[in-house]
């Protein structure tokens, strides 16, 4: 029978410890993610069983105390906006609804086109659907677009025989021409492996630590994550570090080739391509912010829209711009300050901007009958 001490002694200790250390990580395994996950990107992208999507195959997220991917970042607790967060992803990996309605028209698109920051009837998708009538499959996915490959298979699991394919791009993706050309997530081994080394006790602990290191009973290392600006009001807005760089130099005529190849391979499909632009939280509120260094980003975009005539393009830049500036002025805002993300009003304003310049173009050619939708002020 073991005595005091050599129940102290660290090889008595140490193997115990990890053992119901790998104890809790597998039973934690079986609990609801949202016990050990502030929201549903990183869990989904790495767990559980995947289709052609980048996320878990049928999976239903619920967390009502979710919060901003930059608050994570910079472990600022102050800063989190805690808001509920429910999104269903599809047998196919994509954020839909359980629906298996014909559709109409495919969005894809980064993290800002699935929504799981906004309630189901303010997603991008679902506000472009209220203003079109189209039927709308949301492909979108964390990260960066899926590549043109997987867009073709999904429009023959569709079974869809003409429509329209809005492509959501961020203006982040002009620091980065080239990714889009490549599937975001994992494959293969590389994601049998990540799911095996994904550990919800981790996570767990990671927040306990955060909590010790988050400035005021000890020092934040993680601060250097993220910017931090102080907007005319006096409030605190948190910004990514990549959103502050510029575009490079071959960014535009990257995009203009990736386009101009998917437009030509839509068309032999019978479809339409609309590309849609928009500008990060830091784009729109740099030029609100006292001594914020400007990006080419803007300039970039209207470059790339300039040579893309030969095709719709949405560029939302000065829309939400200028509708930022006025929502500052009653205290409310587009984007969430402890996230990359855009609200439920950011995307209004988008959406609003593609029904404005696209409505005589969606009525003359039979594809949706436009849907006058009134326009939300931001709170």
């Amino acid at each position: 029978m073991p005595n005091r001490n050599s129940i102290l002694r660290c090889g008595y200790l140490l193997p115990r410890v990890l053992l119901l250390w790998a104890l809790l990580d597998v039973m934690l395994r079986f609990a609801p993610p949202q016990w050990y996950t502030f929201r549903m990107h990183e869990f989904a992208m790495i767990t559980g069983p995947h289709d052609l999507g980048p996320l878990r195959a049928n999976l239903t997220y619920q967390n009502s105390r979710a919060y901003g991917d930059l608050a994570s970042l910079g472990n600022c607790t102050e800063c989190r906006e805690y808001r509920p967060m429910h999104i269903h992803i599809d047998r196919r990996g994509f954020a839909n609804p359980a629906s298996s309605a014909p559709y109409d028209a495919i969005l894809v698109g980064d993290s800002f086109g699935i929504g799981a920051e906004q309630p189901g009837d303010a997603t991008l998708s679902s506000q472009i659907s209220q203003r079109t009538g189209l039927s709308i499959y949301n492909a979108c996915s964390p990260i960066r677009s899926i590549s043109r490959e997987s867009l073709m298979v999904l429009i023959d699991q569709l079974g869809m025989s003409h429509g329209i394919v809005f492509f959501e791009l961020m203006d982040a993706s002009l620091s980065y021409p080239r990714t889009t050309q490549e599937d975001p997530g994992f494959e293969g081994f590389d994601r049998w492996s990540r799911n095996v080394q994904y550990s919800p006790l981790s996570n767990v602990s990671r927040e306990l630590v955060g909590r010790l290191y988050d400035g005021r009973l000890l020092p934040n290392p993680y601060s250097v994550n993220v910017v931090r600006h102080i907007l005319p009001n006096g409030r605190p807005i948190l910004f990514q570090l990549y959103d502050l760089r510029d575009a490079t130099s071959d960014a535009v005529p990257s995009w203009v080739k990736y386009f101009r190849v998917l437009n030509k391979e839509l068309r032999q499909r019978n479809f339409r391509l609309i590309v849609i632009l928009v500008p990060s939280k830091y784009t729109v509120y740099q030029p609100l912010i006292k001594d914020a260094p400007k990006t080419n980003k803007s300039e970039a975009f209207e470059e790339l829209q300039k040579r893309l005539k030969d095709m719709p393009v949405v560029n939302t830049t000065a829309a939400l711009q200028q509708a930022a500036a006025e929502g500052i002025e009653h205290g409310s805002l587009l984007y969430w300050r402890d996230d990359t993300h855009w609200n439920g009003d950011g995307v209004r304003v988008a959406a609003d901007q593609l029904q404005v310049q696209y409505a005589s173009d969606f009525v003359s050619s039979g594809s949706a009958k436009v849907t006058a939708v009134s326009q939300k002020r931001p709170r």
